[in-house]
């Protein structure tokens, strides 16, 4: 599961950093700023100042985020859930503060934005 997310996180941030352009892209105008608010905290994990650190390589499984790399997430995650509707009491319920509870139902939300601004612009 934990790699399945990481996979997903990489993916989402490849796709992200490889659509940038200078010029406009009508994708990102139809994203909401949680979507993109989202993309840009993933995006922000291959900055320098987020890279794992030598203890964290240590201290966790290999594909795996480190507990200060999911933490760059989870305010945007959270943010991204709430704008599919749901309240921040549900996910304390669902998820228990469990950060990687947050960060997968994040991403289910997040694809679900994006399969959804997909369709939309192959309506048009």
């Amino acid at each position: 599961m934990k790699t399945k997310l990481f996979y997903a996180i990489l993916l989402a941030g490849t796709i992200s950093c490889s659509t940038e352009t200078s010029t406009i892209n009508p994708m990102s105008t139809t994203k909401s700023e949680e979507v993109q608010n989202f993309e840009k905290s993933i995006r922000s994990l291959f900055k320098p100042e987020n890279a794992e650190t030598p203890d964290e390589m240590r201290t966790h499984k290999p594909m795996e985020l480190s507990e200060r790399r999911k933490g760059i997430l989870i305010p945007s995650a959270i943010e991204l859930i709430k704008s599919s509707g749901v309240k921040e009491k549900e996910i304390n319920e669902v998820t228990q503060g469990d950060k990687e509870k947050i960060l997968t139902w994040a991403m289910k939300v997040y694809n679900a934005k994006i399969d959804q601004i997909n369709e939309n612009s192959k309506l048009r």
